[in-house]
């Protein structure tokens, strides 16, 4: 899927990855520029990565609603790629992903966690934990891992507002909150 920032396959991202980041390629360095550009407007940039495409659509339309500037990913390579392109104030990350057919890596929100805390200049990102599925088998595993966040979809708007606004001030994430409390 392409994404606000453009497409780069598995394979040549992980080839970058590897290589020296400060060596950029001159794709890399005119992306480099873009986000500059889009630094200068103010805004939050906030990174969604989820395989469902009405997900991203629908949390894309309300952050950007709410004054964030959004980037999507559908998958594990376009998601590192633009954490390390980008470099998103916070990130709202799915757990659960297709396995990948081509062969390549099988990705999850907790090894694209895992790469993140990896990727100089954006290791220490924020990111809010997000899943469909049971959240009793997520959530301590996310708050263990350093998720700031971690919501069962379908995700109130207001609370993710809310939640991101507090994470990007510096207040803390929304681990701890009232139980009632839907994340």
């Amino acid at each position: 899927m392409k994404t606000l920032f453009g497409r780069t396959g598995p394979v040549r991202l992980i080839r970058d990855f590897l290589s020296s980041s400060r060596g950029k390629t001159p794709e890399l360095a005119e992306r480099s520029e873009s986000c500059q550009a889009e630094d200068l407007t103010g805004r939050r940039k906030i990174l969604i990565v989820d395989d469902d495409a009405v997900t991203l659509k629908a949390l894309k339309f309300k952050l950007e609603s709410a004054g964030y500037a959004v980037a999507t990913a559908q998958d594990g390579a376009d998601a590192l790629r633009d954490l390390r392109d980008e470099r998103p104030d916070l990130v709202l990350l799915d757990i659960n992903f297709p396995p990948d057919i081509g062969g390549g890596v099988t990705w999850d929100g907790f090894l694209l966690m895992r790469w993140l805390r990896g990727i100089e200049d954006v290791g220490k990102v924020p990111v809010l934990f997000m899943t469909g599925n049971d959240p009793g088998d997520y959530r301590d595993r996310a708050q263990a891992c350093g998720a700031s966040g971690f919501f069962h979809k379908p995700i109130e708007p207001s609370a993710l507002i809310a939640t991101i606004e507090r994470v990007l001030s510096g207040k803390g994430g929304a681990f701890g909150l009232d139980a009632n409390f839907q994340i």
